[in-house]
């Protein structure tokens, strides 16, 4: 989903207030409130409830007569970068860094923004204070600065692993409440070793850290080295439930894995959470007439069920049944679209599948 646009197919109904669109479709619509038109969908079929029709056809084309564009919340990353003096053995600096620089400046990660710090700087390298501010701050991608900056910096020091992080919370709490305040702040912990060289800096205390902001910030982790197992530790703290660990058996094989452990962060942290759009001049929003269809690459679309209580972890829901502004997936629902990138479409119009609002 990473790349997808949400195109959002807008009906007919006119009216003098200015809101979102949503039709009223053919005359045999079922009215709202109708258990029919729960039943009409057949919403028990694809991996996320859905309903599609032989030839990709679904019981919603009828209603897709306009269309309007709408973005899920931006993705902020918040980058603490280990350039520890161990990260000059085997190769790894410069496969690391190969990786590093592919991902910023890759035209698929348009719609990120990231921020680098690096770790440890200068002779107090437990003071948290100094890694409050980034070597680049949040800039959105893609973007050459942060590989200019990966190449003033080389290896040298230890692992104040504590002392960075605190600073990147700081750091991601501030961008949370400025330019990141509709859009997903997570910190990515890049290290090659397990904390050293300051009070309390152990994976406990790093652990513990994390899980104090997880809720809102969560952290992952990524491991440049074999024996680095413990920092799941720190991943779980940070919401995250494991760490990603590099293979560096050879700098080619470094350099892929460190980048595919990017992507799947990014995709990760991509949020199933999107801006219902403005209204076309004249329409109106009707919130029993919405459905949220899932096309993954390549497949026909499938209807995701509305359920606003998320009963089984899957469907969809509003941010605020009575006055929405945005549209959610469950929790299965997101992590199963993630899984199948492709297109997502609010279509308005027909009677929400499945069950009337109440």
């Amino acid at each position: 989903m990473g790349n997808s646009s949400l195109l959002v197919a807008l009906g007919c109904s006119m009216s003098l207030i200015a809101s979102v669109a949503a039709c009223s479709g053919a005359s045999d619509d079922p009215a709202p409130g109708d258990p029919a038109g729960a039943a009409s969908g057949n919403n028990g079929g694809g991996i996320l409830g859905g309903n599609t029709k032989p030839g990709g056809a679904t019981d919603l084309d009828k209603c897709a007569t306009r269309s309007a564009e709408a973005k899920p919340r931006p993705v902020y990353l918040v980058f603490q970068y280990d350039k520890s003096g161990s990260m000059s053995d085997e190769g790894k600096w410069s496969a690391c860094k190969s990786a590093t620089k592919a991902f910023f400046s890759a035209p698929d990660s348009a719609g990120i923004h990231a921020s680098l710090t690096f770790f440890p700087l200068g002779d107090e390298i437990c003071s948290k204070a100094q890694y409050r501010t980034p070597a680049v701050a949040v800039t959105a991608l893609p973007s050459p600065a942060f590989g200019l900056a990966l190449d003033r910096e080389s290896p040298n020091g230890g692992t104040p692993t504590k002392s960075a992080l605190s600073g990147a919370i700081d750091y991601a709490k501030q961008v949370k409440a400025g330019e990141g305040k509709d859009g997903s702040v997570a910190i990515v912990l890049v290290t090659d070793g397990v904390p050293a060289n300051c009070d309390d800096n152990s994976i406990a205390g790093v652990s513990a850290l994390a899980a104090s902001v997880a809720a809102t910030i969560p952290t992952y982790v990524i491991g440049v080295g074999g024996a680095l197992s413990s920092l799941d530790e720190i991943a779980v703290g940070g919401g995250t439930k494991s760490a990603f660990i590099v293979n560096t058996s050879n700098p080619s094989k470094t350099q892929a894995e460190l980048l595919a452990a990017f992507n799947t962060i990014k995709q990760g942290a991509l949020s199933c959470d999107y801006e219902i759009p403005p209204a076309p001049a004249g329409e109106t929003f009707d919130r029993a007439k919405v459905n949220v269809q899932h096309s993954p690459a390549g497949a026909a679309p499938a209807t995701i069920r509305y359920d606003q209580a998320c009963t089984d972890g899957t469907g969809w829901r509003y941010d605020d049944e009575a006055n929405p502004t945005r549209i959610l997936f469950c929790e299965s629902s997101c992590a199963q679209v993630k899984a199948n990138p492709g297109k997502v479409d609010i279509v308005f119009g027909c009677a929400t599948q499945t069950g009337p609002l109440r």
